[in-house]
């Protein structure tokens, strides 16, 4: 496989991946507003990702990937608190 032929995988994964992203995204902020007009709801989703972060804390060894996780996490309890 020649450089081009590299180059155009690794175009077409990055863009199937930025889609499914995006639809990802979507998803969640519509769940969050729905948690937020939920009674209770928002306390089983920050439960859920407490629970989550710690065994994720436990096996993980990758550094960068609990990171990620620990952003996201703060993000969406500001967004259930907004």
């Amino acid at each position: 496989m020649d450089t081009d032929d590299k180059i155009a995988v690794l175009v077409q994964t990055v863009s199937q991946q930025s889609g499914q992203i995006d639809a990802l995204a979507t998803a969640l902020l519509s769940m969050l507003h729905l948690a937020k007009d939920t009674p209770g709801l928002r306390e089983v989703i920050e439960q859920k990702l407490e629970h989550n972060y710690s065994g994720l804390l436990a096996r993980s060894e990758n550094s960068d990937y609990v990171a990620g996780f620990e952003r996201l996490r703060d993000l969406i309890a500001i967004a259930l608190k907004a």
